[in-house]
C-alpha cells in the first residue's frame, strides 16, 4: 500500500499534480507560437503552408507526438488531410512548390482516401534533409465526429492544426510495441478519470483505480480493483496491447494484399521519378485499374 501524506496524496501523486502544474507554467511562459516560428522543424512550417489558405490538413502521429513535448523529433510527417478534392489540391500544389516526388502509394485522391488507404510523398529541401509527408482522411479508430471537429475552426491562425491527445492515442495503437510507451506518455497528461482509461503503465493502473477506475470496465482496471495483484493486472494490460496490436496488424494486411498489383506497377512504370503533377495523374489512371477504393468492405 503506498504511503499517503496528510492531504490523501501518495508522493507519487503529487509529483505528477506538480509535474502538470510546471507543464501548465511553461505554456504560459513560453507560448505555442514561438515554439513553432522556428525553422529547425520542417514539418510544423509545412503544416502552416498547407492551411494558409483554410483548415485542409491537421498535423498526426509523431509530429504531433514532438507538439505535445514527448519527443525532440520524429522522421517524417503524417496528417489528416480533409477529405475533399480542393484539400487534396491544395496540398499537392504546396508539395509540387517543394519539388516532392510520389512515394509508391495510393494517389491523393478522395476516391480511395475515403477507403482507409494513405497516399506518401518526398523531397529535399534547402537544408538537404530528407522530408517525407504522409497522408489519411479515415485514420483507423478514429471517429468521423473526430476527424470533422478538426476541420471547423473558422481561423487557421487562432490554433495550430494538429490533433487532440486522444485521437493522437487512438493513432498510436498500432501493431508496435513501442507506441504504447507513447500513449502511456500522453495519458499522463489528462486528468485522472481519464488517463485511466488510457494509460499503459501498470504502475498508474494500480495506483489509480481506486479513485478514478470505478467505471472503468478495462480488464487491467478490473484486476486492480479485484485485489488480484500486480501479476494480473501486469496479465491483463498485456493482453489489451497484444489484441490491439494483432487487429491492426490485420487490417494492414488487408491493406498490403490489395495493393500489392498496384504498387508492382507503380514501381515499374518509375512514377516517383516524374514531376509530381504528371506522377499523381498517372497514379490515378493506374489506381482506377489495379486498386480497389475500399478494400475492407472488399
Amino acid at each position: 500500500m503506498a504511503r499517503r501524506s496528510p492531504d490523501g496524496l501518495t508522493a507519487q501523486r503529487r509529483a505528477v499534480i506538480a509535474r502538470r502544474e510546471w507543464l501548465l507554467d511553461l505554456e504560459i511562459r513560453i507560448p505555442r507560437a514561438s515554439i513553432l516560428d522556428g525553422v529547425t522543424n520542417v514539418y510544423f512550417e509545412l503544416t502552416r503552408e498547407f492551411n494558409r489558405l483554410g483548415p485542409v490538413a491537421a498535423l498526426s502521429s509523431g509530429q504531433a507526438v514532438v507538439f505535445y513535448r514527448l519527443a525532440i523529433m520524429s522522421k517524417d510527417g503524417d496528417w489528416i488531410v480533409r477529405e475533399a478534392p480542393e484539400a487534396c489540391a491544395r496540398v499537392l500544389s504546396v508539395l509540387s512548390q517543394h519539388g516532392a516526388r510520389h512515394r509508391p502509394a495510393a494517389p491523393l485522391d478522395v476516391r480511395w482516401l475515403c477507403g482507409g488507404w494513405s497516399s506518401h510523398f518526398e523531397y529535399v529541401d534547402q537544408y538537404e534533409r530528407r522530408v517525407r509527408c504522409d497522408f489519411v482522411s479515415r485514420p483507423p479508430r478514429v471517429s468521423s465526429d473526430a476527424i470533422a471537429a478538426m476541420f471547423r475552426a473558422p481561423a487557421v491562425d487562432q490554433a495550430f492544426p494538429v490533433v487532440d491527445r486522444e485521437t493522437l492515442m487512438r493513432l498510436k495503437q498500432t501493431g508496435r510495441a513501442k507506441d504504447y510507451a507513447v500513449i502511456g506518455e500522453l495519458a499522463r497528461q489528462l486528468p485522472p478519470e481519464e488517463e485511466i482509461e488510457w494509460t499503459t503503465d501498470v504502475d498508474r493502473i494500480l495506483e489509480l483505480a481506486v479513485d478514478a477506475g470505478g467505471r472503468s470496465s478495462r480488464p487491467s482496471v478490473r484486476a486492480a480493483l479485484s485485489g488480484a495483484g500486480r501479476a494480473a493486472v501486469v496479465a491483463a494490460l498485456a493482453l489489451e496491447i497484444d489484441e490491439l496490436q494483432q487487429a491492426d496488424r490485420r487490417r494492414l494486411a488487408v491493406y498490403q494484399r490489395a495493393a500489392a498489383p498496384y504498387l508492382d506497377e507503380f514501381r515499374r512504370m518509375a512514377l516517383d521519378r516524374l514531376p509530381l503533377e504528371r506522377a499523381h495523374e498517372q497514379a490515378c489512371r493506374l489506381a482506377e485499374a489495379l486498386l480497389p477504393q475500399r478494400p475492407a468492405e472488399e
